[in-house]
């Protein structure tokens, strides 16, 4: 439980960079990829028990995944960087329900903005962190992990 709230505590600090900063830091994703590749490594199981190739395919899927969204500009590298770190974390099948669930937050808090901003000069022109979102839904995914609810995927 104790690897859970770590992981909750640095997705949260990823997230806040991206809010304040708008950008996330590699520093942080560096802080966890390599103890999580080292723990796939010694023990063929990642820091959520999930083993190699699993974690594997969530990396490069996560990765994989937003980075149309980083070619059209609409995301940024960092974010890229987040989703695959958690896709290793997660391994493929639960990544697939944490991106659908930020997919839909992430589009009520568009619609949010679109709709505070209304009437507004430069509509449109706001840019939406996704870093939080990443890391709401990720909590959401390890919460659902923890009560043994049943996942889409």
């Amino acid at each position: 439980m104790a690897v859970i709230y770590a992981l909750v505590l640095w997705a949260g600090a990823v997230a806040w960079f991206d809010i304040r900063q708008h950008r996330v830091p590699n520093l942080l994703l560096v802080l966890l990829l390599v103890p999580a590749i080292l723990s796939l490594v010694l023990d063929r199981k990642g820091l959520l028990g999930v083993s190699v190739w699993p974690s594997v395919l969530g990396f490069l899927l996560g990765g994989a995944i937003l980075l149309p969204g980083y070619g059209m500009s609409k995301m940024g590298a960092g974010d890229v960087k987040f989703a695959a770190v958690l896709g290793l974390l997660l391994g493929w099948r639960p990544l697939l329900n944490m991106l659908l669930l930020a997919a839909l937050l992430l589009g009520a808090v568009s619609a949010l903005v679109f709709w505070l901003d209304r009437g507004q000069q430069g509509r449109g022109q706001r840019r939406i962190p996704a870093a939080p979102v990443l890391a709401a839904a990720f909590g959401a995914v390890l919460l659902a992990q923890c009560m043994q609810w049943e996942m889409l995927v």
